[in-house]
């Protein structure tokens, strides 16, 4: 039922009550225009970081070590983890009847890249050959790093569009040399990743090559796996949660870490 007199009562209270009812009204305006705006950048956040991950593997588990942060056996507090290659190689196998592609990973940040007169610091990564797969990146032209690259320590790369539009403009890269930190490396591909410029700007070589020319020894960064899938979407799930955390654990007593210390594993 519409009752007349208590709206004129609201009204009346209203227009006594002026410059109260404006500044309401521009709290509530303003606070829903804050709104609008927060939900739009969150929004736009989101979708960058899907569009920068749209096209890399979905199952795929990363290893990589941090500092320990609690005491363990006889060791201290503040060890830094160093995964090596027998690390990769001992997982690779025990879990090899789940694992669709794998790699370690031998990153160095950032060095001068150069071709004739052009330059730029680009990152290097030192991989097998899986991580074309794992990354889904597309060959442009030419090849990927293959496991002759990787046996015989060659000096090859494979650079991103964006490197590749930076140091050799129109010119083909393939079988063109190229100093990677002041040692020559011949281009063998170009490679495009759906995550852009970011990813395009850098290199791949061989990771024995890597390890070889950076006195690395057997220090590898990172170790990436991924799951094979079927069409059981929660049994994947679940298949991959197992296995990631069958690593870390296995991990983390090969290298006398606390099961407990989320830091250094």
């Amino acid at each position: 039922m519409f009752d007349i007199e208590r709206w004129q009562e609201i009204f009346e209270t209203l227009s006594k009550n002026k410059l109260r009812t404006f500044l309401t009204g521009l709290s509530v305006a303003s606070g829903i225009f804050i709104l609008v705006i927060l939900l739009g950048f969150s929004k736009g956040i989101q979708n960058g970081v899907t569009d920068q991950f749209q096209d890399d593997a979905s199952n795929l588990i990363t290893i990589y070590s941090g500092v320990t942060t609690k005491e363990y056996k006889g060791h201290n507090p503040g060890r830094r983890v160093q995964l090596k290659n027998d690390d990769y190689t001992t997982m690779s196998r025990k879990y090899e009847d789940y694992i669709e592609y794998k790699t370690p990973l031998y990153a160095i940040w950032g060095g001068l890249i150069s071709y004739k007169n052009e330059s730029g610091n680009y990152q290097l990564r030192g991989v097998m050959p899986d991580h074309q797969f794992i990354e889904n990146a597309s060959i442009e032209t030419g090849r990927f790093i293959n496991q002759s690259d990787v046996n015989e320590f060659k000096k090859v790369a494979v650079i991103g569009h964006k490197l590749k539009q930076d140091l050799f403009k129109d010119v083909d890269p393939i079988d063109k040399n190229i100093s990677v930190f002041g040692m020559n490396f011949k281009v063998i591909g170009v490679f495009m990743d759906p995550g852009g410029e970011r990813e395009e700007s850098q290199a791949y070589i061989p990771i024995t090559t890597a390890q070889k020319v950076f006195n690395a020894g057997d220090n590898i960064r990172n170790m990436l796996f991924t799951v094979k899938m079927n069409d059981n979407f929660n049994e994947a799930v679940a298949l991959s949660s197992n296995i990631s955390k069958g690593l870390e654990s296995q991990l983390k007593e090969r290298h006398n870490v606390a099961p407990d210390d989320v830091s250094a594993v």
